[in-house]
């Protein structure tokens, strides 16, 4: 279990009602039920944010951004900067929240002085509450994407932005992936096409950090990293259906152990499900 989840079930006690995490640890989702407590909060390399689900009451912190005093009640989130400690009083509270440790996805560390008016309040907005519902149905389901974690928190970072009055901080520019690099790309997921590829493994492929492949090869080719390599390995899946192997077979050789999450891939990316596309 990566060491940010390790530490989030620590802190709740007993065990959540479950913990999803991203694939580099650095993002967890989590569902539990607190109890009424007090005690210290805060820690300098995370932001969390916790929707209440039910329960609630009188919630009182007081940190170095101010006090916050209110009745929490479901539906309202409640978020704790990276670096804001202080003390706090909480009743009774099931939670969905999402912790991001800021070494690994420093955006979050960057966004702290525009979020900063956000860490005195309750706030209720029907965004939040869908995304995280989304991520945590999808999380249950074992109907998740690649990614899916980063995808979704940069979608709460953006929406935070939204509601403390600022526009989220550019990204740095960035000069496209060199079409050297996007053979080297290429070349590399067909020779591990049935392996787990993360956007780590897909940067040092070509020799660069994370974050900036991502945004190099968005500029290259308008494409994230995951879809670049969903689409990549579909349109070698649809050349080897049109020769006859079953899709079981090219689903396995794709990296899909599951035939329906494969079927549903390559309906993204190539309009029709890969029996469609046979007949075609």
């Amino acid at each position: 279990m990566p060491a940010l989840a390790v530490q989030l079930q620590q802190e709740t006690g007993h065990p959540a009602l479950g913990t999803h995490a991203s694939d580099d640890g650095g993002i967890v989702l989590l569902r539990h039920r607190f109890e009424a407590s007090e005690g210290e909060m805060g820690h300098p390399g995370q932001l969390r944010l916790g929707l209440a689900v039910a329960g609630g009451g009188l919630l009182h912190q007081r940190t170095a951004l101010g006090q916050l005093h209110g009745h929490w009640r479901p539906g309202q989130f409640n978020l704790v900067l990276p670096g804001d400690a202080g003390c706090y009083t909480s009743p009774a509270v099931d939670l969905l929240g999402i912790a991001i440790d800021t070494r690994l996805h420093p955006q979050a560390a960057l966004l702290r002085a525009r979020l900063s008016p956000l860490g005195t309040r309750l706030h209720e907005d029907p965004v939040i509450a869908a995304v995280l519902q989304a991520l945590w149905t999808s999380a249950q389901a074992d109907a998740c994407l690649p990614g899916f974690l980063q995808q979704g928190s940069a979608v709460l970072l953006h929406r935070l932005g939204q509601l403390a009055g600022q526009s989220p901080a550019p990204l740095p520019n960035s000069a496209p992936l060199s079409a050297r690099r996007l053979r080297q790309l290429e070349e590399y997921i067909d020779a591990h096409r049935a392996d787990a590829l993360d956007v780590a493994a897909l940067a040092a492929a070509v020799g660069m950090e994370s974050s900036a492949f991502g945004r190099a090869l968005r500029a290259a080719s308008g494409q994230s990293p995951y879809v670049f390599l969903t689409r990549r390995r579909m349109h070698w899946a649809a050349g080897v259906l049109l020769r006859g192997q079953a899709v079981t077979d090219v689903a396995l050789a794709a990296g899909y152990a599951n035939p329906s999450k494969f079927s549903a891939a390559f309906r993204r990316v190539m309009g029709c499900t890969p029996s469609a596309w046979v007949k075609r």
